[in-house]
């Protein structure tokens, strides 16, 4: 999932700024207006199999791994079902010998997470700190391995979240300025990381749009992180972009860069990037694209009544919308919480 990880942290400051309530919750009805995306059926047959053999790994591995997708794809209400089935293949194998239980539904998690459902907080911590190898965390952000690098901040995502669920608001935003200068630490010693580019890029542009301060600095920040990340693409791990995967993850991330440099007021820059958003010509023609691709047109015609505009962080889409939009094929994005000027609506 796409940006679960910023926008979980974002809603930490949102609580402790006082700026927002957290969303109200996405429903199904919103991403599939009442239309079927994936074989309900399957998923019927799939759950009867794993509740009848609750000690059969591959059933509740299959089960998870279908409802999580399934979720992704717009049918957000199975989102119980994935943890459930994922919850119990992580308890028959704890220590990923089979399956990487620990590490798809510490990912999955986040969908509560990013609007502040904190209720499985606990498990999710538990299930990153089981993947962490502690000679790993002892290095620090500059030697870690990647994957460890990602972990470590999941965890530590994780761990502002419970300081700002205690009440200690002042903590938690230590610890995040902690983050994001382990973020800036890692991309130094490692440009060639282009993967935890995309994690900073994705996490600064959406900070720049909740905290109250230093919104100019995150802003310049986010947008340089994606820069290199949208002209290295090729560099990114095979799976972070998959269009097998999440088939509109790079027009998200770039729709992503485009929104921060405008919003930045650098306009032709932000012309250009909305452009190749428009012709890149090897994506897949999905619903969520075809939103994107109308909306780098909608702010083409009318940069300059857009630019410089920090209504315009953090971008669109994000939380549950970002995950559904970089996966979905066919679902359609909510966009109540899309920045457009009210006369060009």
């Amino acid at each position: 999932m796409r940006c679960s990880f910023a926008c979980s942290l974002a809603l930490v400051i949102v609580g402790c700024v006082g700026r927002l309530d957290p969303p109200a919750p996405r429903t199904a009805e919103q991403f599939t207006q009442g239309r079927a995306l994936v074989d309900l059926d399957a998923l019927t047959r799939a759950r009867t199999r794993a509740d009848a053999a609750p000690d059969d790994l591959g059933a509740q591995w299959n089960a998870g791994l279908a409802h999580m997708r399934a979720t992704l794809q717009g049918h957000v209400d199975l989102r119980d079902h994935a943890e459930r089935y994922l919850e119990r293949a992580w308890a028959l194998d704890p220590s990923a010998e089979q399956v990487r239980a620990a590490e798809v539904l510490g990912r999955f998690l986040n969908i509560r997470s990013a609007v502040l459902d904190l209720r499985k907080l606990e498990l999710q911590i538990a299930l990153y700190e089981a993947l962490l190898e502690p000679e790993q965390v002892a290095l620090g952000p500059a030697q870690m391995q990647a994957q460890q690098f990602h972990f470590a901040s999941f965890v530590t995502a994780a761990e502002i979240l419970r300081r700002y669920d205690r009440g200690q608001s002042l903590a938690a935003l230590r610890q995040l300025a902690g983050l994001e200068q382990a973020m800036k630490i890692r991309a130094a010693a490692h440009p060639d990381d282009i993967d935890s580019c995309a994690m900073a890029g994705n996490f600064e542009l959406t900070f720049a749009g909740i905290v109250p301060v230093g919104v100019e600095r995150r802003l310049a920040r986010g947008v340089a992180y994606l820069e290199i990340q949208q002209d290295h693409w090729e560099q990114l791990s095979p799976r972070a972009r998959s269009t097998a995967i999440a088939p509109n993850v790079r027009s998200v991330f770039a729709l992503f860069l485009a929104e921060g440099l405008l919003a930045r007021g650098e306009r032709e820059q932000a012309r250009r990037r909305y452009v190749q958003i428009i012709d890149l010509d090897d994506q897949p023609n999905t619903g969520p694209r075809q939103q994107i691709v109308a909306l780098a047109h909608h702010r083409i015609e009318h940069l300059d009544a857009y630019a410089g505009s920090h209504e315009l962080l953090p971008p669109w889409p994000s939380g549950v919308t970002g995950c559904v939009g970089c996966h979905s094929r066919e679902a359609t994005l909510p966009t109540d919480d899309l920045y457009l000027l009210p006369e060009l609506r």
